[in-house]
């Protein structure tokens, strides 16, 4: 398939498709019908559009995706992305294109949904976040266990680890030295992904499916180009 990426062959699991950041783009809804039999990861940033659509379609937009989710619970995964979070999170940093003229509407979605969205989605060695995990990152600032599953730790952060995983990085416009949570972590940033893990991001706006390895047993691949249509395509995990 010319506008996906296969990554390898098992038949254990359904095929997943990841999904980059959508920003009031409807063209989730082709990938998804084409798809039925798979396992549809979001990776976030539903609203704040690069191009002109109205709010009035961008909020219907963002209805028909948490409907999608609410008729296949167990098939469709909806990450929250730092164009997401800053409707309804005060611990959330603003980014650009915030619309004060759909905070209300947008606030309202999100947290009357809230259960049907996450931070992580995790399947064996394969991570999906929208921005990235860092290794240093992980282990330095949000201090999380290697040993343990990594979404579950992400999803349900200690308070202590919060800050970190909202952080905004230098390479964003953050502190020196600081490096981007799961929201905000820069291509820049994401030199030496978390070891031992193949992860699956958006975020960063790229041209196409485009794989960064590195020398741990660490994989990140990029996937912000829906609006070239793209998508990343795993046959089997």
């Amino acid at each position: 398939m010319s506008n996906s990426e296969k990554i390898c062959k098992d038949d254990t699991r359904k095929p997943v498709v990841a999904i980059g950041d959508i920003h009031g783009l409807t063209k989730w809804k082709e990938i998804v019908e084409e798809h039925e039999d798979c396992t549809i990861v979001f990776l976030g940033d539903y609203l704040d559009p690069y191009v002109y659509i109205t709010r009035k379609e961008q909020l219907a937009n963002l209805s028909e995706i948490i409907a999608l989710k609410k008729a296949h619970m167990d098939s469709v995964v909806l990450l929250l992305g730092n164009h997401d979070l800053h409707y309804f999170n005060d611990r959330a940093v603003s980014g650009s294109r915030y619309d004060f003229q759909i905070e209300g509407k947008a606030r309202e979605m999100f947290c009357g949904n809230l259960d049907l969205f996450q931070y992580a989605f995790q399947q064996d060695r394969l991570i999906f976040t929208h921005a990235g995990i860092q290794h240093r990152w992980f282990v330095d600032d949000f201090k999380g266990d290697l040993s343990m599953p990594i979404a579950d730790q992400l999803n349900n952060p200690k308070e202590e680890q919060v800050n970190s995983l909202f952080r905004l990085g230098y390479a964003r416009g953050g502190r020196r030295d600081n490096l981007g949570g799961i929201f905000w972590a820069d291509i820049k940033e994401l030199t030496d992904p978390l070891h031992g893990y193949t992860q699956i991001v958006g975020h960063n706006r790229v041209a196409d499916i485009t794989e960064r390895k590195g020398d741990n047993d660490n994989t990140i691949i990029f996937c912000d180009c829906l609006r070239y249509g793209k998508y990343y395509y795993n046959e089997n995990v």
